[in-house]
This record gives structure tokens, C-alpha cells and sequence, in this order.
């Protein structure tokens, strides 16, 4: 249902979203209607559409804002952490650099908000790869 609020926000045919991410307009519905788990280079690609990720996995608005610079080294350190936890859930250790960007902007989005006091800060994030989104390479 938030694909298909995003396509909408961003005033896109389910045909254009399916042609940035370089799929067929079927696989699009099925996506939109949750029949279907996309794959993690759907999500790079709508990414680069404009469809809030962040949004669209946890179903919260993330806004940019203004941090120090000591929050955000601070951030992104602990999302560097989450992302070598998620990698160490695989066989092989590693992440696809698409997985890698998604998990990236997620993350960082997601402490952006604690950091602000906006969401709760007891997210596990290896439940969102394994249990929440199932994000394939």
C-alpha cells in the first residue's frame, strides 16, 4: 500500500515507476498489491526515483534535517556497525553494494530520528533484513 501511495505522491503511472525500475508494469501491480517482494536493485532503482525508502520498509517520514557534525560522525558510525552486523547474517559475509546503499539511507534515517528523540530506539536492524523485507541480492 505505501508503494503505491509513494508512486502517487510522486504523480507517477504504475508503467513510469516500472520503467525506472527496469521491470515489467505486471511485476509493478504485484509489488503495489504485496503479492510479490521485490528485490533489493527494485529498491535502488525506485530510490533513484524518489520514493522514500525509509518510508516505504518502516512506514515513517523521514525529513532531512540539520545535525552537528559530532551527531552525524556519531550516526554514521553506528550505522557502519548495523551494516557489518547485517553482512555477518550472510553466508558469505558480504552485502551487494545495492544492498549496502539501501541499507545506508535506511539506517541512517532511521538514528537521524532517535538522534531527534522522534522514534523509540530499540530496533534490532538484522530484523529488518531478515524477518521484515526478506531484501534479496
Amino acid at each position: 500500500m505505501r508503494l503505491k501511495e509513494e508512486r502517487k505522491r510522486l504523480n507517477l503511472s504504475q508503467e513510469e515507476l516500472a520503467s525506472f525500475a527496469q521491470c515489467k508494469k505486471l511485476a509493478q501491480l504485484q509489488y503495489e498489491s504485496e503479492a510479490r517482494t521485490p528485490a533489493i536493485s527494485y529498491l535502488n532503482f525506485i530510490s533513484a526515483a524518489g520514493v522514500d525508502i525509509a518510508y516505504l520498509l518502516l512506514g515513517i517520514r523521514f525529513d532531512q534535517v540539520k545535525l552537528s557534525l559530532e551527531q552525524d560522525e556519531l550516526i554514521e558510525n553506528k550505522v557502519f556497525e548495523w551494516i557489518d552486523q547485517c553482512a555477518k547474517n550472510e553466508v558469505d559475509g558480504k552485502l551487494s553494494s545495492e544492498t549496502y546503499r539501501i541499507l545506508f539511507r535506511l539506517f541512517k534515517a532511521y538514528l537521524t530520528q532517535v538522534e531527534l528523540g522522534e522514534i523509540p530506539s530499540n530496533f534490532d536492524p538484522s530484523l529488518l533484513v531478515k524477518n521484515q523485507y526478506h531484501l534479496r541480492r
